[in-house]
């Protein structure tokens, strides 16, 4: 007769039973840990309600960056406004002043004809369109103001009127809303030009306001600018081929710096300059603003970083006596904690979800509504942010809760898990 052989003992998933050495606890595979994981959520949802807050950390600091990319955009889109081109030429010698155009040094461009036609001929370079800026002195009914004349196509520029028609000729002038605001003046009204440069024995000049241009997307920068037509502005001065600025548009997917160095080599005797180094007020404080405002989001996310270990911490104490069972029950430490931490981060993902798509829909609304910051005219251009968000604000963002949660779990369990399973079930 033989003998019945004894029952082979069943082993646990993933178990390396009859191979650990003594005093070892058998190990769990990762699709057992996920499935307990999973259990373990189905089994106590209170644990994903404790989360909300990952949820609301979330969407509040994907709209801190949709925050800061709105005033990014509002800016750049300034900059491009004043400047009205990829690149810009000057003559030697000429020095921009954003901030006070009336005191810029004005060095005229030479033979203009020809540089104008020389650089339009060059490479990647679409359209080129001559502006001339002198300071003047405006004068209505016994009033002085101080203004930028600028001479310049107003459509190619983009000047929006929303009043009269466009000006022509040295008798002609458009005034901005500010103006027509502050000094009383509207189509119709009859204004004397003092013109820096203008020949001394020529005097003012008695010009109409015939059109009022809207210039609030240009901000502070040009609120000062009285337009007119640049041949009109070069009678004035008694130039007839005078410009201070070439204006250019580069072709598609032709680089500004690039470009500005070509057309440098060129042509000598003029200076060409990006608009964003024209326009180089504008970056700074922009460099600026968005250096603050990444400072306060840094704070804020690492105050929700705490905000989220605490929560982690909370939840785990909790379960303190189902961690206590488990060790008795001979899991080992590492596989509970690896059961927490992907319990965590499978919570933490949806929480996550939650909070982008919250903060994707929020800011799409608010994208199309706009949000007002403020009556008046700003120092850039517009009045109303038109927030967004980028790709890499949305990635940082859940990387940043879910390291938050997962550093906050391991460092919570671990201190847990030091203690024996009576100090565990007993402890507070």
């Amino acid at each position: 007769m033989t003998r019945a052989t004894d029952p082979e003992p069943t082993e646990r998933p993933g178990s390396t039973a009859g191979r650990e050495t003594p005093g070892e606890s058998a190990s769990l595979d990762l699709r057992y840990k996920l499935h307990m994981a999973v259990s373990m959520i189905r089994a106590n949802p209170r644990n994903a309600r404790t989360f909300t807050s990952v949820s609301v950390a979330t969407f509040g600091l994907l709209l801190s960056f949709a925050a800061i990319t709105a005033m990014g955009t509002m800016m750049t889109q300034s900059a491009s406004d004043i400047i009205s081109g990829d690149v810009s030429a000057f003559a030697d010698g000429y020095e921009y002043s954003m901030l006070n155009p009336e005191s810029d040094v004005v060095t005229y461009i030479a033979d203009a004809e020809s540089t104008l036609q020389r650089v339009a001929g060059a490479e990647g370079v679409e359209q080129v369109r001559p502006r001339l800026t002198a300071g003047a002195s405006m004068t209505i009914k016994a009033q002085d103001a101080g203004v930028v004349l600028v001479g310049s196509d107003i459509a190619a520029e983009g000047y929006e009127i929303v009043a009269g028609q466009a000006p022509a000729g040295a008798a002609q002038v458009c005034i901005n809303i500010a103006q027509r605001d502050e000094l009383g003046i509207d189509v119709g009204t009859s204004v004397r030009l003092s013109v820096a440069g203008a020949p001394v024995d020529a005097g003012p000049i008695t010009a109409d306001v015939v059109c009022v241009y809207d210039n609030s997307r240009f901000g502070l920068f040009r609120s000062s600018s009285v337009v007119m037509d640049i041949a009109g502005m070069q009678q004035i001065l008694d130039r007839p081929d005078a410009i201070t600025q070439i204006l250019i548009t580069l072709a598609p997917g032709v680089d500004p710096a690039t470009a500005a160095a070509s057309l440098g080599a060129d042509a000598p005797g003029l200076q060409f300059l990006t608009s964003k180094e024209t326009a180089g007020l504008i970056f700074t404080v922009l460099a600026a603003q968005q250096a603050i405002m990444w400072a306060l989001v840094i704070v804020a996310a690492l105050i929700c970083a705490v905000l989220i270990g605490n929560v982690v911490g909370f939840s785990l104490r909790r379960d303190r006596r189902e961690l206590a069972t488990m060790r008795t029950m001979g899991f080992s430490a590492k596989d509970i904690e690896t059961v927490y931490a992907v319990q965590v981060l499978l919570i933490g993902l949806g929480m996550v979800l939650i909070g982008t798509v919250a903060a994707i829909i929020a800011v799409v609304i608010a994208g199309a509504v706009g949000i007002p910051i403020g009556d008046g005219q700003q120092l850039f251009g517009g009045d109303t942010l038109r927030p967004s968000l980028k790709v890499s604000d949305v990635l940082l963002t859940g990387g940043l809760m879910i390291a938050a949660q997962q550093a906050a779990n391991a460092l919570a369990a671990r201190k847990l898990l030091s203690r024996s399973p009576v100090q565990m079930a007993e402890s507070a």
